[in-house]
């Protein structure tokens, strides 16, 4: 139970501090931050330095796996630059072989401690600091859950049924390579697993050969227990877990098929055989990682296309994935600005189609409109960085005045995409009362009102036509009266309506109004910048 416990404890505390280490990070995603993880994985060189430094800072592959893979999702690194991060982070994990003395446990809580206390006492810089000790703090998490996870396996190694296991196997190698890689499952460390292999050698419980191949089974066990941990994980978020598992069972058969040929042909050569078991061991340990990366390193390029096709990008993830955004417009400011545009007019499109689970004649969404959603506020951040960018560069004040107008339509789109999803749902509760409650009759005129507002205002930002803003702004007009108006004629005729029924139409009318003003003010901003100042705004 112990041991259960630690292993569930130590899980949630991981699982939570990655989710939190990746959205402080794709908060921090600004142009500077990008620039500054590139120049640190830019090359294979670099790349595989930073990786070994992580590693040996985090003495955790795991960790390294799923830090590289927040930081993929928040935009600061390419999948392809994380690649070889990840896979040399391996070789970093060999210091706690080689020096047992390393304790995670105290980077944690100095991390905890001093990330908690900076943000408890507002010790941030006037905010400026604020993301980054939240990131710090998360991080910290995930290297104390990962303490828990490998303390709560200590046991194991006194643990009377180990060695009675091992006694039963006499000196049959498949037995020390599974229990290897199982309990490497448990513990969540392999270099953890190689010291109780090294520890069981020394005192003549294992043989070299069944030492070895336990070893082996844990580098196994480590890519297996990266795929437990990313079993929550979808689409390309899952790459960086999947290619670890491939780095770690490829080193696995490359170095058991030795033991096995020694085993079979006991009068081959063994490397290192001056050395005492220990050190041959540990040395062994380094190999499982150096090796691997070595020989994958001239096919890396190679790697990107496989993981896409074992785990391609779920439609949440192309919804929530700019299609018009890239960095090598920010050097030509119009470019840019067009851009932005066309991207905006992408995220007006999607919004009609948030109220088709409460239209008559609306299809059966695809995805749920929270999901729907989501993916748009994840573009709305991304336009905002971008434009940040923008006027970060510095350019005319014609385009500095055009970028500011396009952040405050960016702005008021996200208010929008908040103000109906919010709309949809609560249109929703009230088409489960049925037509004839007077509540449940005004979904289908507040829904196709606000629907055809919203498909006019798309068409508005696609062709910059004055006549076509101007219908718009006709189109979401003051409906102040108009609403107070509907809220006494329902309250008259459903005079016995419940408290909640009170509540649900006071929601859905003010909803209708906000999302109807926040039409009208982007109307406003289309009018005000003038179709001479835009760009044509074709999807393709």
């Amino acid at each position: 139970m112990e041991i259960l416990a630690s292993f569930l404890g130590g899980l949630g505390l991981f699982l939570l501090g990655v989710k939190g280490v990746g959205s402080h990070l794709q908060q921090m995603a600004g142009r500077r931050m990008r620039e500054v993880i590139g120049r640190a994985t830019g090359g294979t060189l670099s790349a595989a330095l930073t990786g070994t430094l992580l590693g040996t800072l985090t003495q955790s592959s795991n960790a390294v796996t799923f830090i590289a893979t927040s930081m993929v999702q928040a935009g600061l690194m390419p999948l392809l630059r994380a690649l070889p991060v990840v896979a040399w982070a391996n070789l970093g994990t060999a210091a706690l072989v080689l020096v047992a003395s390393f304790d995670l446990r105290l980077v944690a809580l100095w991390l905890l401690g001093c990330a908690g206390c900076a943000l408890a006492f507002g010790l941030d810089g006037r905010g400026r600091w604020k993301l980054a000790l939240g990131a710090a703090f998360h991080l910290g998490m995930v290297f104390l859950g990962l303490v828990i996870l490998k303390s709560g396996a200590v046991p194991l190694r006194d643990a009377a049924f180990v060695r009675d296991a091992m006694a039963i196997a006499d000196h049959a190698l498949w037995p020390p390579f599974v229990v290897g890689a199982l309990v490497t499952l448990v513990a969540q460390s392999s270099s953890t697993v190689t010291i109780l292999a090294i520890a069981l050698a020394g005192v003549g419980v294992l043989d070299g050969g069944q030492a070895g191949v336990a070893v082996c089974g844990a580098s196994l066990g480590s890519g297996l227990s990266v795929l437990l941990l990313s079993g929550g994980l979808r689409g390309t978020a899952r790459r960086l877990a999947l290619f670890q598992t491939l780095f770690k069972a490829l080193g696995a058969v490359m170095f058991v098929l030795p033991f096995i040929a020694w085993k079979i042909w006991p009068h081959l050569p063994v490397p290192l055989a001056s050395m005492d078991l220990p050190h041959q061991l540990a040395w062994l340990f380094v190999a499982l990682q150096a090796v691997p990366a070595l020989v994958i390193a001239p096919f890396m390029m190679l790697f990107p296309p496989l993981l896409a096709r074992l785990a391609p990008a779920t439609e949440e993830e192309e919804l929530a994935r700019p299609a018009f955004l890239y960095d090598q417009a920010l050097e030509d400011a119009p470019t840019a600005l067009s851009l932005v545009e066309r991207e905006q007019a992408r995220l007006l499109d999607r919004l009609p189609g948030l109220l088709d689970g409460v239209r008559e004649d609306g299809a059966p969404p695809a995805l749920p409109a929270a999901t729907v959603s989501a993916a748009g506020q994840a573009v709305e951040q991304a336009i905002a960085t971008f434009l940040q960018s923008v006027i970060s560069k510095g350019a005319l004040e014609e385009q500095l005045q055009r970028a500011v107008a396009l952040d405050n339509a960016n702005g008021l789109i996200g208010a929008l995409r908040e103000t109906v999803t919010e709309l949809a749902s609560v249109l929703e509760q009230a088409a489960r009362r049925g037509e004839a409650d007077p509540i449940g009759a005004l979904v289908p005129p507040l829904a196709e009102t606000l629907h055809l507002m919203l498909s006019e205002l798309h068409d508005a930002a696609l062709s910059g036509d004055a006549e076509d803003v101007t219908t718009l702004r006709h189109l979401a007009a003051d409906r102040s009266e108009m609403m107070d108006g509907l809220r006494r004629r329902v309250f008259r005729a459903g005079a016995e309506l419940a408290h909640e029924g009170h509540e649900l139409l006071f929601r859905a009318t003010t909803l209708f109004e906000r999302a109807v003003w926040l039409v009208r003010r982007l109307a406003q901003g289309m009018e005000t910048e003038g179709p001479a100042a835009r760009a044509q705004l074709s999807p393709g």
